[in-house]
């Protein structure tokens, strides 16, 4: 399988979990449900981060680290305005939780499965591998 599907695939499965996590009911103050929720987001965000570094690189485009692909990506025109905040938010999230640069809000990281808004990653996700096929993987 191609490196972009596989990570576009890791992306389909972290959202289908988290649809079936908010599904059965879920609540932060439960340690076990506040790890599997962060985790979850944390793979689904560095896989979409991946997809991104990997697609530029495709396109011959190099981006400085992680912040300067939503940028990038906002440069040939693969993304909106909106849509580079949205990138730009997913590197800030994954730092927090991984290198822990700041205090992870709680409140936050609720509002993100109460509004189920985790599932625009998806939608940014296939929709980068509509605009930009032709640099797909093959």
């Amino acid at each position: 399988m191609a490196i972009l599907n596989k990570l576009l695939s890791i992306i389909e499965d972290m959202t289908r979990r988290l649809d079936e996590f908010i599904d059965r009911g879920y609540d932060l103050s439960n340690w076990r449900d506040q790890l599997a929720s962060i985790h979850v987001l944390q793979v689904q965000a560095q896989a979409f981060i991946d997809l991104c570094q990997r697609l530029l690189s495709n396109m011959g485009v190099t981006a400085e680290g992680y912040s300067g692909i939503a940028r990038r990506l906002r440069d040939m025109g693969l993304v909106t305005s909106e849509e580079e905040a949205l990138v730009k938010s997913l590197v800030g999230f994954k730092n927090v939780v991984v290198h822990g640069y700041a205090s992870l809000d709680l409140n936050v990281v609720n509002e993100i499965p109460r509004s189920r808004s985790y599932r625009r990653v998806l939608e940014l996700a296939l929709a980068l591998r509509d605009r930009a096929r032709q640099y797909w993987d093959p």
